[in-house]
């Protein structure tokens, strides 16, 4: 699939700013919705919402996946593969973290971002206020995306 403005924005929409405030906002009903396994919520959510744009909707529901993990310290998290990004900014993975009271909630993205003419990725974080930080590269295998999570994760109790 080649550029496309209106779904670039929608899904830039989407990973950056939607689904990290509700997630702030409302946590339980969030985590319900993605531990919910007839629910693919990421399929659902993107098709409703780049079909609003009247745009076709290029992915299928094979390229939503979620997978769910538990730290030693008993916390909780969610890992999202989303369609390949079609431009940077866009994430190719989200990775939603949370101790079992919810008292500490982190959403990372891990976003396109070119090098010389080749997409690379980087790990990022967007806080609850909004704030973007971004940790640089990061491994693209699902088991060193959690590790390097897990440190930061660690690192800010």
């Amino acid at each position: 699939m080649g550029f496309n403005r209106n779904i670039y924005n929608t899904r830039y929409e989407i990973e950056q700013q939607s689904l990290p405030q509700r997630f702030f906002e409302t946590p339980k009903e969030v985590i319900a919705s993605i531990l919910d396994p007839e629910t693919n919520t990421f399929y659902k959510l993107f098709k409703v919402l780049i079909e609003r744009t009247g745009e076709e909707f290029p992915y299928r529901q094979g390229e939503f996946t979620t997978r769910c993990f538990q730290f030693n310290d008993g916390s909780y998290g969610c890992f999202v593969t989303l369609p390949k990004p079609e431009s940077v900014m866009l994430c190719a993975h989200l990775v939603y973290i949370f101790s079992r009271d919810l008292k500490r909630l982190y959403y990372f993205t891990v976003e396109a971002d070119e090098f010389i003419g080749h997409m690379s990725y980087k790990l990022c974080s967007v806080s609850k206020d909004g704030r973007h930080t971004v940790y640089g590269g990061c491994p693209m295998t699902p088991s060193g995306i959690i590790s390097k999570v897990s440190e930061i994760y660690s690192s800010d109790t």
